[in-house]
Parts: structure tokens; sequence; C-alpha cells
């Protein structure tokens, strides 16, 4: 149906469903790239022997970065409504795990995000890249120097920077073609 202004309305619950939908995707299919990228990256003395198997803190940290930029790009009402369709699309999207300990992880995860906002200068792929580092324990790979700093080599963080950008989904792009509606 076409609204004011030629925007068609898409219902707050269709976005909610293809956002989750995308996210599981794109983590799930992308995943595999990464582990492989960080597994053979040079700037690491050693390999963290990541497994394609091991998504699901991937998967955590890219619905957090993307849970945050709800907030940055959404009115608080908005955002806070599509907020709860996504953690409830999300907790029917995942097989046989614990609602409660899906929701605790989703928690953890965005108040883990929040805290690198400082350190990453408030840039949600820095976010995502400084995530994947300290939750995938790269750090115990590193070379001395970074190492004993606990601070990841920025070589690395700018190669993951420049492909976690495309983890994040596109409001502008949605905003512009419709207009959300409760």
């Amino acid at each position: 149906m076409l609204g004011l202004f030629g925007k068609k309305r898409v219902k707050e619950e269709q976005v909610a469903a293809v956002f989750v939908s995308n996210i599981n995707q794109i983590a799930i299919n992308s995943f595999p790239l990464i582990a492989d990228y960080l597994n053979n990256v040079c700037e690491l003395k050693s390999s963290p022997n990541i497994r394609p198997s091991q998504v699901e803190w991937f998967l955590y940290i890219i619905l957090a970065a993307n849970l945050e930029n709800i907030d940055r790009v959404l009115s608080v009402e908005q955002a806070t409504r599509l907020r709860v369709l996504i953690i409830d699309e999300f907790l029917e999207s995942l097989e046989g795990v614990k609602k409660d300990d899906v929701e605790d992880n989703i928690e953890n995860f965005s108040f883990f995000m929040k805290s690198l906002s400082k350190k990453c200068d408030d840039s949600l792929p820095k976010m995502i890249a400084t995530a994947l580092f300290y939750k995938y324990g790269l750090n115990d790979y590193q070379d001395e120097h970074f190492k004993q700093m606990n601070q990841p080599n920025p070589i690395i963080i700018k190669a993951i920077c420049e492909f976690s950008a495309d983890f994040l989904w596109n409001w502008d792009d949605l905003l512009e073609k419709y207009k959300m509606v409760a």
C-alpha cells in the first residue's frame, strides 16, 4: 500500500523477520571466510584454529552491533518496539537453545559492544572487529608487544573493519523506500 509521498508501508514485524533472517544468513555464510582469514593472518604468531562451526559468538556480535545501530537510526519508540520484535524473531530462529540463555547472551553481547564504543571511536565496524578479536581470544596469538598491552594489532583490526561494515543492516536504504508502521 502506498503511503504519503509514495512510500510503501511495511510492518515492523515484517522488517524484524527479514532482518533476523538476513543476520542469520550473513553470519552463517560469512563466518567460514572470517575464520579462515583469522587462522591464516600473518600478523598472528600462530593460528587460533577457529573452526567454521564456532559461529555462535560471531552471530551474537553481529546481532548486538545491529541492535546498537537501530538505536542510532530510529526514534526511541520505534527502536524499542523493533528491538523487542527482533529479539523475539531471533529466539524463534534458533533451535534447541534455552530462551533465557539466548536473552542473557544478547544482553551480555550488547553490553560488551557498548563497552567498546569509546575505545572504537563509536565506529560500529571497528566495534565488530574488536569484539571478534576479544571474543575469539586472538590476543593469545599475537606477538609479545601487543599481547602484553592486551591490545589488538591495528593491522588486523583495520583488515576486519574493511569487511565488517557489510554486516550492518542498511537502514537508510530501507527508510528511503519504505515507511515502517507498527
